[in-house]
């Protein structure tokens, strides 16, 4: 048996994008459409890097700066049992 009284809701039709654009959306994100070139413009000029150059970066890079960090560490801990025997 049916329920009378439902009807179908009717199917919604959208009509194709034609890619025509009624207003740029560009002054949304706080930049003109000027500066937004030229911030493409920037990221095509990027350098790209294979995933094996990445990690050569990456870890050329953390060996220049561990060092510097252990020395950091190691001054900080040297400070604090300075102050833990003399300051008591």
């Amino acid at each position: 048996m049916k329920k009378q009284g439902k009807e179908k809701k009717q199917k919604t039709v959208y009509l194709e994008d034609n890619g025509e654009t009624i207003y740029s959306m560009a002054a949304l994100s706080g930049m003109t459409p000027e500066e937004l070139d030229e911030l493409n413009e920037k990221k095509k000029n990027r350098v790209n890097a294979t995933a094996k150059e990445r990690w050569a970066m990456i870890l050329a890079a953390a060996q220049v700066y561990l060092p510097l960090l252990l020395i950091v560490i190691f001054a900080f801990g040297g400070a604090a049992l300075f102050m833990y025997f003399f300051l008591k």
